[in-house]
Order: C-alpha cells, then structure tokens, then sequence
C-alpha cells in the first residue's frame, strides 16, 4: 500500500468514524427531544389533573351548601305542614317565608353551579385526554429509550473497532502527509484526498495544470492540488 492508497483508506475510516458519531449524537439528541417531549406532557397533565380537583373541591363545596339548605328547608316544611310547630297564622307565614327562603337559595346555588359543572366536566374530559396521551408516549419512550441505547451500544462497538483500524492505518503514514491531511480533513468537511481525472481534479473540479500533470507523474506521493483543498494523484482507472 503506498501512501495515497493509505491516506484515502485513512479517508474512508475517519469519514465512516465521523458518521459514527454523528449517528450516536443524532440519537442523543432525538432521545433528548422525546424526555423533554414527555416531561412537558406530564407537566400539563399533572396542571390539567389540579384543574380537575379545583373544580371538583368547588362543585363538592356547592353541593354540601345545597344539600344543607334543601335540609333546612325541609326541616321547616315539616314544621310547618306537622300542625304541631304553627299555632297561628302570624308563625305559618313566617315559616313559609323561610320554605321560601331557602329555596330561593337553593335556586341561586344551583346557578351557581352550572357553570362550574361545566367546567369540571371539561376539566375531567382534558385531563383525561391529556392522561391517554401520555400513558401512550411513556410506552413509546421506553420502547424507543431501549432501541437508542441499544443502537448506540453498536455504534460504539464498532466505532471503537474502527478507531483502532484507523490508529493502526495513520501510524503506516509518513507524519509530513498525515499532519496536512489532518488539517485538510478539518478544513474541507471530511474530504482530504481526491484523484485527477481526465486533468480534472475531482475535489475542486478544477483543472489541473499540465506543470502539476507531469510532477503528478513523477511523484510517488499524492500533492497538493493548487486549489489547496486536496491531495491528489492520478487516477489508476
């Protein structure tokens, strides 16, 4: 293996240990995504559910009230139908003054409770829709937490196979080569080492002068391109 052929199989290493991690950060972050996804729903689950139990605590507080006037009320209605309580006319109508009373009451108790009925029967319904839907995205975190890890416990796998590979490859090349394939690396996104085809340099699509043409030629080593992105050779093809 000469030294272009080790630096492109240096190339194709670190492009596929480059994959690799974005691979394993790509699903970090989707699984981030999903914990901050069912974090937020449990907390608006959990508003939704003390919505429910304040309008529950203020609809129970109205029918304790009512159920103590519709009592009150109907202690006095006995009183006043028993015949024993009413021994004139001046106590029967105060006694049907205060039947009146209470269900008066009662009346504006009952106004008062249908709009907080309402609003804890949509209370109820939010919360509960809001309760399937998280029950279904817990499921699916777990389902998904395992096959993310479990997929980045590949990645690694291979990736750390593919490290040592790749020390093993970069230690065959001479350091002049590998230092400004580094660099060229970094600088170009993943691509340092191309071929001329044709006078064509492939990485810059540019062509390539007939003086680097004939120290191409020559050379036993890959030079760089006088667009100063790459290192070619010649194509063998």
């Amino acid at each position: 293996m000469n030294t272009f052929e080790a630096l492109l199989a240096l190339q194709e290493l670190d492009q596929e240990l480059l994959r690799q991690r974005q691979s394993y950060t790509q699903i970090s972050i989707d699984l981030q995504d999903r914990a901050n996804r069912l974090k937020e729903l449990r907390e608006k689950c959990e508003r939704a559910k003390r919505s429910q139990m304040q309008a529950e605590v203020a609809m129970k507080r109205l029918e304790l009230e009512r159920a103590s006037e519709n009592q009150n009320r109907a202690e006095v209605e006995e009183k006043l139908y028993s015949g024993t309580e009413v021994t004139n006319p001046r106590d029967y109508y105060r006694m049907e003054l205060r039947v009146q009373e209470h269900a008066n009451r009662i009346d504006a108790i009952d106004e008062r409770m249908e709009p907080i009925r309402a609003a804890t029967n949509e209370a109820r319904q939010v919360h509960s829709d809001l309760q399937s839907q998280l029950d279904e995205m817990e499921v699916d975190w777990t389902e998904q937490k395992q096959v993310g890890t479990e997929e980045q416990t590949r990645i690694s796998r291979e990736y750390n196979e593919a490290l040592k590979h790749r020390n093993e490859t970069a230690d065959a090349i001479p350091r002049q080569h590998l230092g400004e394939y580094t660099r060229l690396f970094k600088s170009n996104g993943g691509v340092a080492v191309t071929v001329v085809e044709r006078d064509i340099c492939v990485g810059c699509s540019e062509r390539v002068s007939m003086g680097e043409l004939n120290v191409l030629k020559r050379a036993t080593d890959p030079i760089l391109c006088h667009c100063g992105k790459y290192l070619i050779t010649l194509s063998t093809d």
